[in-house]
Protein backbone atom coordinates (compact mmCIF):
# COMPACT_ATOMS: atom_id res chain seq x y z
CA UNK A 1 0.00 0.00 0.00
CA UNK A 2 2.74 2.48 0.83
CA UNK A 3 4.43 1.69 -2.21
CA UNK A 4 1.20 2.39 -4.14
CA UNK A 5 1.05 5.82 -2.67
CA UNK A 6 4.69 6.78 -2.85
CA UNK A 7 4.16 6.21 -6.64
CA UNK A 8 1.01 7.70 -6.56
CA UNK A 9 2.82 11.37 -5.08
CA UNK A 10 5.02 11.04 -7.65
CA UNK A 11 2.98 10.66 -10.27
CA UNK A 12 1.18 13.95 -9.09
CA UNK A 13 4.10 15.78 -8.01
CA UNK A 14 5.04 15.29 -12.06
CA UNK A 15 1.86 16.97 -13.14
CA UNK A 16 1.80 20.25 -14.54
CA UNK A 17 1.76 23.43 -12.23
CA UNK A 18 5.22 22.14 -10.19
CA UNK A 19 7.68 23.19 -11.19
CA UNK A 20 10.75 21.51 -11.43
CA UNK A 21 9.35 18.56 -12.30
CA UNK A 22 9.11 16.71 -15.28
CA UNK A 23 5.11 17.41 -16.92
CA UNK A 24 2.99 18.33 -19.82
CA UNK A 25 5.55 21.12 -21.22
CA UNK A 26 3.28 23.97 -22.68
CA UNK A 27 4.53 26.23 -25.26
CA UNK A 28 6.06 29.61 -23.97
CA UNK A 29 4.35 31.33 -26.83
CA UNK A 30 2.42 31.31 -29.35
CA UNK A 31 6.02 31.93 -31.72
CA UNK A 32 7.44 28.64 -30.20
CA UNK A 33 4.08 26.82 -30.59
CA UNK A 34 4.72 27.34 -34.38
CA UNK A 35 8.45 26.69 -34.00
CA UNK A 36 7.66 23.05 -33.11
CA UNK A 37 5.73 22.52 -35.53
CA UNK A 38 8.76 22.40 -37.94
CA UNK A 39 10.27 19.32 -36.34
CA UNK A 40 13.33 18.83 -34.08
CA UNK A 41 15.99 19.94 -36.47
CA UNK A 42 14.59 23.57 -36.64
CA UNK A 43 13.41 24.18 -33.26
CA UNK A 44 17.10 24.99 -31.62
CA UNK A 45 16.04 25.84 -28.19
CA UNK A 46 16.46 23.20 -25.25
CA UNK A 47 14.05 20.29 -25.77
CA UNK A 48 12.43 19.33 -22.46
CA UNK A 49 13.13 15.02 -21.91
CA UNK A 50 8.99 13.45 -22.35
CA UNK A 51 6.14 13.69 -19.44
CA UNK A 52 5.71 10.84 -16.84
CA UNK A 53 3.84 7.64 -18.12
CA UNK A 54 1.14 8.30 -16.55
CA UNK A 55 0.69 11.92 -17.72
CA UNK A 56 1.83 11.10 -21.00
CA UNK A 57 -0.69 8.49 -21.24
CA UNK A 58 -3.80 10.66 -20.01
CA UNK A 59 -2.79 13.09 -22.76
CA UNK A 60 -2.10 10.59 -25.41
CA UNK A 61 -5.66 9.44 -24.64
CA UNK A 62 -6.87 12.39 -25.18
CA UNK A 63 -5.42 13.69 -28.23
CA UNK A 64 -6.47 10.42 -29.46
CA UNK A 65 -10.18 10.93 -28.84
CA UNK A 66 -9.97 14.35 -30.37
CA UNK A 67 -7.62 13.17 -33.56
CA UNK A 68 -11.15 10.63 -34.15
CA UNK A 69 -13.93 12.47 -33.03
CA UNK A 70 -12.60 15.01 -36.20
CA UNK A 71 -13.16 11.97 -38.36
CA UNK A 72 -16.43 10.87 -36.51
CA UNK A 73 -18.04 14.79 -36.78
CA UNK A 74 -16.98 14.88 -40.78
CA UNK A 75 -18.54 11.30 -41.27
CA UNK A 76 -21.70 12.19 -39.36
CA UNK A 77 -22.38 15.55 -40.70
CA UNK A 78 -20.68 15.85 -43.90
CA UNK A 79 -23.39 16.58 -46.71
CA UNK A 80 -21.86 14.25 -49.48
CA UNK A 81 -20.59 11.85 -47.04
CA UNK A 82 -23.95 11.57 -45.32
CA UNK A 83 -26.07 11.99 -48.44
CA UNK A 84 -24.24 9.42 -50.61
CA UNK A 85 -23.30 7.27 -47.72
CA UNK A 86 -19.58 7.72 -48.37
CA UNK A 87 -16.79 5.73 -46.40
CA UNK A 88 -14.64 8.15 -44.63
CA UNK A 89 -13.88 6.77 -40.39
CA UNK A 90 -11.63 4.08 -41.71
CA UNK A 91 -10.79 1.65 -39.67
CA UNK A 92 -6.94 2.31 -40.53
CA UNK A 93 -7.20 5.43 -38.87
CA UNK A 94 -7.57 4.14 -35.33
CA UNK A 95 -3.94 2.18 -35.57
CA UNK A 96 -2.43 5.44 -37.29
CA UNK A 97 -4.24 6.96 -33.97
CA UNK A 98 -2.01 4.91 -31.86
CA UNK A 99 1.58 5.82 -33.23
CA UNK A 100 0.61 9.39 -33.63
CA UNK A 101 -0.54 10.35 -30.32
CA UNK A 102 0.93 7.50 -28.19
CA UNK A 103 4.07 7.89 -29.86
CA UNK A 104 4.86 10.77 -31.66
CA UNK A 105 8.82 10.39 -31.40
CA UNK A 106 9.08 6.98 -33.31
CA UNK A 107 9.99 6.97 -36.93
CA UNK A 108 6.77 5.32 -37.90
CA UNK A 109 5.24 7.86 -36.59
CA UNK A 110 6.53 11.31 -38.98
CA UNK A 111 4.33 12.94 -41.27
CA UNK A 112 6.66 11.12 -44.15
CA UNK A 113 5.68 7.81 -43.43
CA UNK A 114 2.05 7.84 -42.21
CA UNK A 115 1.01 9.95 -45.52
CA UNK A 116 2.85 8.03 -48.37
CA UNK A 117 2.55 4.80 -46.17
CA UNK A 118 -1.38 5.04 -46.45
CA UNK A 119 -0.91 6.63 -50.21
CA UNK A 120 1.49 3.99 -51.23
CA UNK A 121 -1.07 1.14 -49.88
CA UNK A 122 -3.89 2.33 -51.21
CA UNK A 123 -2.83 2.29 -54.76
CA UNK A 124 -1.19 -0.71 -54.46
CA UNK A 125 -4.86 -2.28 -53.17
CA UNK A 126 -7.05 -0.39 -55.82
CA UNK A 127 -4.43 -1.40 -58.33
CA UNK A 128 -4.69 -5.02 -56.93
CA UNK A 129 -8.72 -4.99 -56.88
CA UNK A 130 -9.49 -3.49 -60.39
CA UNK A 131 -6.51 -5.89 -61.81
CA UNK A 132 -8.21 -9.36 -59.98
CA UNK A 133 -12.19 -8.27 -60.21
CA UNK A 134 -13.02 -10.80 -62.58
CA UNK A 135 -11.11 -13.87 -60.92
CA UNK A 136 -13.55 -16.43 -59.54
CA UNK A 137 -14.23 -16.81 -56.30
CA UNK A 138 -11.47 -18.94 -55.63
CA UNK A 139 -8.91 -16.60 -55.69
CA UNK A 140 -10.43 -13.45 -54.25
CA UNK A 141 -8.24 -14.35 -51.59
CA UNK A 142 -5.18 -13.33 -54.00
CA UNK A 143 -5.36 -9.34 -54.63
CA UNK A 144 -5.38 -8.77 -51.25
CA UNK A 145 -2.28 -10.40 -49.93
CA UNK A 146 -0.33 -8.84 -53.18
CA UNK A 147 -1.54 -5.47 -52.05
CA UNK A 148 0.05 -5.87 -48.70
CA UNK A 149 3.04 -7.82 -49.81
CA UNK A 150 3.66 -5.34 -52.81
CA UNK A 151 2.68 -2.21 -50.33
CA UNK A 152 5.07 -3.33 -47.38
CA UNK A 153 7.91 -3.72 -50.34
CA UNK A 154 7.53 -0.09 -51.67
CA UNK A 155 7.08 1.39 -48.29
CA UNK A 156 10.81 -0.15 -47.63
CA UNK A 157 12.40 0.51 -50.88
CA UNK A 158 11.25 3.96 -49.81
CA UNK A 159 12.11 4.29 -46.46
CA UNK A 160 7.93 5.08 -45.53
CA UNK A 161 7.01 2.09 -43.36
CA UNK A 162 3.70 2.90 -41.35
CA UNK A 163 2.36 -0.48 -40.08
CA UNK A 164 -1.63 0.64 -40.19
CA UNK A 165 -0.99 1.09 -44.09
CA UNK A 166 -1.05 -2.71 -44.16
CA UNK A 167 -4.74 -2.67 -43.59
CA UNK A 168 -5.70 0.03 -45.71
CA UNK A 169 -3.61 -1.94 -48.27
CA UNK A 170 -5.77 -5.12 -47.49
CA UNK A 171 -8.86 -3.06 -47.38
CA UNK A 172 -8.36 -2.07 -50.41
CA UNK A 173 -7.50 -5.36 -51.83
CA UNK A 174 -9.56 -7.77 -50.30
CA UNK A 175 -12.57 -6.51 -52.19
CA UNK A 176 -14.27 -4.93 -48.43
CA UNK A 177 -17.56 -2.82 -49.60
CA UNK A 178 -15.72 0.68 -49.04
CA UNK A 179 -13.05 0.18 -51.60
CA UNK A 180 -15.27 -1.65 -54.07
CA UNK A 181 -18.28 1.71 -54.02
CA UNK A 182 -15.50 4.02 -54.99
CA UNK A 183 -13.15 2.52 -56.93
CA UNK A 184 -9.99 3.82 -58.46
CA UNK A 185 -11.48 6.71 -56.13
CA UNK A 186 -10.58 5.20 -52.76
CA UNK A 187 -6.98 6.19 -53.20
CA UNK A 188 -7.86 10.10 -53.29
CA UNK A 189 -11.05 9.34 -51.01
CA UNK A 190 -11.47 8.90 -48.31
CA UNK A 191 -7.51 8.02 -47.97
CA UNK A 192 -5.70 11.01 -49.04
CA UNK A 193 -8.43 13.45 -46.99
CA UNK A 194 -7.98 10.96 -43.68
CA UNK A 195 -4.11 10.95 -43.68
CA UNK A 196 -3.97 14.43 -44.22
CA UNK A 197 -6.56 15.68 -41.18
CA UNK A 198 -4.92 12.74 -38.62
CA UNK A 199 -1.36 14.53 -39.40
CA UNK A 200 -3.03 18.23 -39.01
CA UNK A 201 -4.87 17.29 -35.78
CA UNK A 202 -1.34 15.66 -34.46
CA UNK A 203 0.64 18.73 -35.47
CA UNK A 204 -1.91 20.87 -33.39
CA UNK A 205 -2.46 18.67 -30.19
CA UNK A 206 1.02 16.82 -30.19
CA UNK A 207 2.74 19.65 -30.27
CA UNK A 208 1.30 21.18 -26.97
CA UNK A 209 3.65 18.99 -24.98
CA UNK A 210 6.36 17.92 -27.20
CA UNK A 211 8.21 18.62 -30.58
CA UNK A 212 6.50 17.04 -33.25
CA UNK A 213 7.25 16.04 -35.72
CA UNK A 214 11.12 14.64 -35.27
CA UNK A 215 11.58 15.37 -38.74
CA UNK A 216 8.87 16.00 -42.60
CA UNK A 217 10.66 14.11 -45.25
CA UNK A 218 14.05 13.44 -43.66
CA UNK A 219 15.20 11.82 -41.18
CA UNK A 220 17.93 13.92 -38.96
CA UNK A 221 20.95 13.23 -36.85
CA UNK A 222 21.25 14.67 -33.67
CA UNK A 223 25.36 14.77 -32.59
CA UNK A 224 25.53 15.41 -28.84
CA UNK A 225 28.63 17.65 -28.31
CA UNK A 226 30.52 15.16 -26.13
CA UNK A 227 31.10 11.42 -26.33
CA UNK A 228 30.28 8.83 -23.54
CA UNK A 229 33.85 8.53 -23.36
CA UNK A 230 34.77 11.87 -22.92
CA UNK A 231 31.94 12.20 -20.10
CA UNK A 232 33.36 8.92 -18.09
CA UNK A 233 36.90 10.77 -18.51
CA UNK A 234 35.56 13.91 -16.11
CA UNK A 235 33.58 11.84 -13.43
CA UNK A 236 35.10 12.42 -9.75
CA UNK A 237 36.51 15.64 -10.23
CA UNK A 238 34.32 17.73 -7.74
CA UNK A 239 30.74 18.81 -7.96
CA UNK A 240 31.02 21.55 -9.68
CA UNK A 241 33.01 20.44 -12.54
CA UNK A 242 30.89 17.49 -13.07
CA UNK A 243 27.58 19.32 -12.52
CA UNK A 244 29.22 21.12 -15.93
CA UNK A 245 30.27 18.34 -17.43
CA UNK A 246 26.41 16.74 -16.84
CA UNK A 247 24.90 20.15 -18.68
CA UNK A 248 27.23 19.65 -21.73
CA UNK A 249 26.62 15.78 -21.86
CA UNK A 250 22.75 16.84 -21.88
CA UNK A 251 23.30 19.70 -24.34
CA UNK A 252 22.44 18.69 -28.65
CA UNK A 253 24.80 20.10 -31.00
CA UNK A 254 22.82 22.69 -33.11
CA UNK A 255 24.39 21.38 -36.66
CA UNK A 256 21.92 18.07 -37.69
CA UNK A 257 23.11 16.38 -40.53
CA UNK A 258 20.58 14.51 -43.27
CA UNK A 259 20.43 10.82 -42.72
CA UNK A 260 18.70 8.27 -44.78
CA UNK A 261 17.77 5.90 -41.56
CA UNK A 262 14.60 6.80 -39.95
CA UNK A 263 15.79 4.85 -37.17
CA UNK A 264 18.45 6.57 -36.24
CA UNK A 265 16.52 9.75 -34.88
CA UNK A 266 14.03 8.20 -32.78
CA UNK A 267 17.40 6.42 -31.02
CA UNK A 268 18.71 10.06 -31.42
CA UNK A 269 15.98 11.80 -29.47
CA UNK A 270 15.89 8.52 -26.97
CA UNK A 271 19.31 9.37 -26.10
CA UNK A 272 18.79 13.17 -25.88
CA UNK A 273 15.67 12.38 -23.36
CA UNK A 274 17.95 9.79 -21.28
CA UNK A 275 20.53 12.64 -21.23
CA UNK A 276 18.26 14.58 -19.88
CA UNK A 277 17.06 12.28 -17.09
CA UNK A 278 20.83 11.41 -16.40
CA UNK A 279 21.33 14.77 -15.47
CA UNK A 280 17.92 14.71 -12.73
CA UNK A 281 19.26 11.94 -11.21
CA UNK A 282 23.12 13.71 -10.67
CA UNK A 283 21.45 16.53 -9.55
CA UNK A 284 19.54 14.41 -6.83
CA UNK A 285 22.77 12.36 -6.30
CA UNK A 286 25.10 15.32 -5.45
CA UNK A 287 22.04 16.65 -3.40
CA UNK A 288 22.02 13.94 -1.20
CA UNK A 289 25.33 13.96 -0.67
CA UNK A 290 25.56 17.56 0.33
CA UNK A 291 22.46 16.73 2.84
CA UNK A 292 24.65 13.42 4.19
CA UNK A 293 27.97 15.65 4.20
CA UNK A 294 26.17 18.14 6.69
CA UNK A 295 24.38 15.73 9.00
CA UNK A 296 27.49 13.44 9.22
CA UNK A 297 29.03 16.28 12.16
CA UNK A 298 26.02 15.96 14.22
CA UNK A 299 26.40 12.32 14.15
CA UNK A 300 29.62 12.07 15.18
CA UNK A 301 29.51 14.32 18.15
Amino acid sequence: MNFVLRRLSQWIRALPGRPGHRGIWLPASLPDYARRMRGVQCYHSEIKPAPPVLAWALFSGLTSFIGMSVLGIITKYGPAIKDHHLPFAIAPAGASAVLLYGVPSAPLSQPRNVFFGHMIAAITGTFMNQAFKDTPDSLHWLPGALAVGISIAIMGITNCYHPPAGATAYLAGFYSSDAVRVGWWFMLYPILPVAIIMISVALLLNNLARVYPVYWFTAVRMTPTQSPEQIGQKEGVGESRRSSNSNDASEVDDHIENEGDAESAWIAARIHELEHELHELRAKQHQCEAERSQTSPSHAV
